[in-house]
């Protein structure tokens, strides 16, 4: 038998206002979170695994495979013992809104998909793989086997025996008390999972700001707690500032110069926001007035690189209007905030572009 692996997917699509998979990839990347938790939910677990041999692996040769992903960590594990037996873990970490009711089609084809590059190595026995689901979402879910994703097809009771099947270890943040999560130990792993806690409750992660930051042993932790809390708290670092003030704490120090650092990185990023969207403005308007432009030539007048402008250009020339308008607003001005104005405006140059 074998370990191999711990894998976090996630939904694609990371937005500044969902900043859960961002958060979750960059805690469970360090192999001392994943050490704790393992050993907090899952202790039968740990009890077999000597965790001091955790290790990070490459997953780049399966990226190709997982376009329904936008990220996975997988750490590879020995058995105590000595005996030189590795397991995989696959962790995946759902913050959906709304419960996937797919989710277990979702799991057994990264699971599958481990083995499968496990059977092309050919150097070794099959090790396991061991799904774990972390759920952030707001609503209450219990996510269905295979098995029960078919339970209203009429054949089912004949064919069950057959159906695919597997367990999963499913962890539900919302059902984690803040007062239980506080007995852990003080580390990352406990701030981690108790911002997460509190996700949709972002009122009460202020009333814990205070052992949330104890835990964050330096500056980037800190940083990527800010950043979390920032999106789900829906503060800015100048009110997020403010409310720091009067608050004590062991890192504080950190906490408000990494803050500081935010304000001045967000006036310089509206500044360079600006000047993007005026030059993807620019580029439409220029295409509508210079349809015969060639990709250079359009890229040395606007100053956009030519890998976008060439494929703003493939994108056009299929002259279809609703792909044009999804792809400028969520490639090209993705994250970029956009006036009534803007909108009427970008409206008219796709209708126009779409028409040429």
């Amino acid at each position: 038998m074998g370990v191999r692996t711990l894998c976090m997917i996630m939904p694609s699509k990371p937005k500044i206002h969902q900043p859960d998979d961002r958060f979750f990839k960059s805690a469970m990347s360090d192999p001392e979170v994943v050490k704790a938790y393992l050993q907090h939910f899952y202790p039968e677990i740990a009890g077999i695994a000597d965790l001091s041999t955790l290790q990070q692996q490459n997953t780049q040769s399966m990226r190709p495979n997982l376009k329904l992903f936008s990220a996975d960590v997988v750490y590879r594990c020995q058995l105590r013992g000595g005996s030189g037996q590795h397991f995989h873990f696959c962790l995946l970490f759902e913050h959906k809104s709304e419960p996937d009711e797919y989710v277990a089609v979702q799991i057994g084809l990264y699971i599958f998909l481990l083995l499968r590059e496990q059977v092309k190595a050919q150097n070794q026995p099959l090790e396991p793989v061991l799904p774990l689901l972390f759920y952030n979402g707001k609503a209450t879910w219990r996510p269905k086997r295979i098995r029960e994703i078919f339970k209203g097809h009429p054949g089912y009771e004949v064919l069950k025996p057959y159906l695919p099947d597997f367990r999963f270890l499913f962890e539900d943040a919302h059902r984690l008390p803040p007062e239980e999560l506080l007995k852990l130990d003080l580390s990352y792993f406990r701030s981690t999972v108790l911002s997460m806690a509190l996700r949709h409750k972002p009122d009460l992660i202020f009333e814990y700001i205070e052992v949330i930051f104890e835990g964050a042993e330096d500056s980037d932790q800190a940083l990527s707690i800010i950043t979390y809390i920032l999106g789900v708290a829906e503060r800015s670092p100048k009110r997020f500032l403010e409310e720091l003030e009067n608050t004590e704490f062991t890192t504080k120090p950190n906490v408000m110069s990494t803050l500081e650092q935010l304000l001045e990185m967000g006036r310089e990023e509206g500044l360079e926001k600006g000047i993007y969207k005026k030059s993807i403005f620019n580029l439409l308007k220029t295409a509508v007035h210079f349809p015969d432009w060639t990709a250079a030539k359009l890229s040395d007048f606007t100053e956009l690189s030519l890998e976008v402008v060439a494929t703003f250009l493939s994108v056009k020339s299929q002259g279809d209007s609703a792909a044009l308008s999804r792809y400028v607003r969520q490639d090209l001005l993705a994250n970029i905030p956009l006036s009534a104005e803007d909108e009427e405006k970008l409206d008219r140059l796709v209708v126009q572009l779409a028409g040429r």
